[in-house]
């Protein structure tokens, strides 16, 4: 089991990238939608809630394990944070681009209140603020998307 909740607090090891590892495990999310593009929207939302309750217990366990509060190499929150961005909007290259370009703005920036959900602390804390995030990103993406297109 320790072995099982490494692997997915670190997105498969994509955490342990030495230059920007969010970033990194961010990409992670992209195989797993491949892997559900055919899945109903209930079936993806199933799937965004599995990776979400797991993302909590693992990351709690990473962040027990090691000892450090958020560690960087724990990304299960971007991977799913961003594969629930992607189950709202068309997969063209444009969108996945400037979804993921908004995800990690908003999800570097932690504008409130991702600042604050950010500090409930353990797993779910550290699941919570890329939350806030995603919302901020498909919120900005339908808003650009109404103006721009």
């Amino acid at each position: 089991m320790h072995n099982f909740l490494i692997l997915l607090a670190t997105g498969f090891y994509s955490g342990y990238s030495k230059y920007a590892p969010g970033t990194v495990g961010t990409l992670v999310a992209l195989p797993i939608l491949a892997l559900s593009m055919w899945f109903s929207l209930l079936g993806k939302f199933f799937i965004f809630l599995l990776l979400f309750v797991l993302g909590i217990i693992a990351s709690e366990y990473y962040e027990s394990y090691k000892e450090k509060k958020d560690p960087k190499e724990v990304v299960i929150d971007e991977i799913a944070a961003y594969y629930f961005i992607l189950i709202f909007v068309d997969l063209t290259f444009i969108n996945i681009l400037i979804t993921f370009l908004l995800f990690r703005f908003f999800d570097i920036t932690k504008i409130y209140p991702a600042n604050v959900a950010e500090r409930v602390g353990g797993g779910t804390g550290i699941m919570l603020d890329d939350m806030v995030a995603a919302l901020y990103s498909i919120l900005v993406f339908f808003i650009l998307r109404g103006i721009l297109w």
